[in-house]
């Protein structure tokens, strides 16, 4: 395949991408049409960079995936995610310091089939294998693994400090000597790289056809989803999920009703269409943030600017999305319910 062919399949890629925004199902206004293409250069720039960085599986670093422009694919405002690519059947080494994040977790993903689905292979929460000076290593090694994520949840970004981590390949190479030292890629190296990204590309412009799609044509019900359940969405195997499509009309909001389980981490975090979370506007709230009743239930409006209650998230214009509940090693015996209400009633 030529330079230019490669090439070509990167603009068709984008051109894929930017058709998604406009062929979307449901009408799109002004808000949701600029965030719509705002979507696709997040895409580009968080596959240009993770294309042209750290892809040495040999000599492994982590790419942080959270940035001021990179919050796709549903990645939650609280978390921060740590991505290494590596190889199968090599020993590596992750380790570090846990700082005082809420949670810590590392997992281990198969490679990606056609339709974006990867095995969970390997996973350890930190706090499991934490050495009483604040230090982790976590030694894995798995035929199918592809990649390594490190995450960290936090309930106030303010006051809590961020652990550091980072890999290593421990074991020598596979004709038994250590694995060379790093060299620059070669021409054909990057062809390949170029290929991937378009690839990739694609994938994340059609995530919200691949991920529980079927899902839109009943919103605003909440659905258990398990890390089984959502393989293609790369998820925390420590978490349970609850996932909705949510569509209200303008002079709507919609009210969330639960009782959370016992757990030492919750949040509802909001999406527009494209699974596209916004950190710079009111998007998310966790368990830390949320105002409970007296009988610790809670009560979250999803609306159109402030609706005048305490526990609120900013559709910011936008009338459908998706809604993401993640509760960290519990499950809830009851789904949080959606009420949809006139603004004007709204008590």
């Amino acid at each position: 395949m030529s330079i230019d062919e490669v090439w070509g399949g990167m603009q068709d890629a984008l051109a894929f991408a930017v058709s998604r925004i406009e062929g979307d199902p449901d009408p799109l206004n002004d808000r949701e049409r600029a965030d719509g293409n705002l979507y696709v250069m997040r895409i580009m720039t968080a596959i240009g960079e993770s294309s042209t960085l750290t892809l040495d599986p040999d000599h492994p670093a982590f790419l942080p995936m959270l940035s001021s422009v990179r919050y796709l694919g549903a990645a939650g405002p609280d978390i921060d995610y740590d991505v290494a690519a590596i190889r199968p059947d090599v020993l590596y080494r992750v380790s570090g310091t846990r700082g005082d994040a809420s949670y810590v977790g590392i997992a281990v993903y198969g490679g990606a089939g056609e339709s974006g689905a990867t095995a969970i292979v390997r996973s350890v929460d930190v706090d499991e294998i934490l050495e009483p000076d604040g230090t982790f290593a976590y030694e894995f090694s798995h035929p199918e693994a592809a990649r390594v994520i490190v995450r960290q949840y936090f309930h106030d970004r303010r006051t809590q400090s961020r652990g550091s981590s980072t890999i290593e390949r421990v074991d020598a190479g596979a004709d038994g000597a250590p694995a060379a030292g790093y060299r620059l890629p070669g021409p054909r190296e990057i062809e390949g790289r170029i290929a991937n990204a378009a690839k990739s590309f694609r994938w994340n412009a059609q995530l919200n056809q691949l991920w529980t799609p079927e899902l839109r044509a009943t919103p605003n019900r909440f659905v258990r989803q398990s890390a089984d359940d959502i393989v293609a969405a790369i998820p925390n195997p420590d978490v349970v999920y609850a996932t909705t499509w949510w569509r209200i009309a303008e002079d709507e909001v919609l009210v969330i009703d639960l009782t959370p389980p016992d757990t030492h981490y919750w949040s509802l975090q909001m999406c527009d269409r494209w699974f596209q979370c916004f950190p710079d506007r009111r998007s998310s709230i966790n368990n830390a943030q949320a105002v409970a009743e007296a009988d610790g239930s809670v009560r979250i409006v999803l609306s159109d600017g402030d609706p005048g209650v305490p526990n609120w998230l900013d559709t910011n214009g936008h009338r459908v999305g998706v809604m993401f509940f993640r509760w960290l090693h519990a499950d809830p015996e009851v789904l949080p319910t959606c009420t949809v209400v006139k603004r004007a009633d709204l008590s």
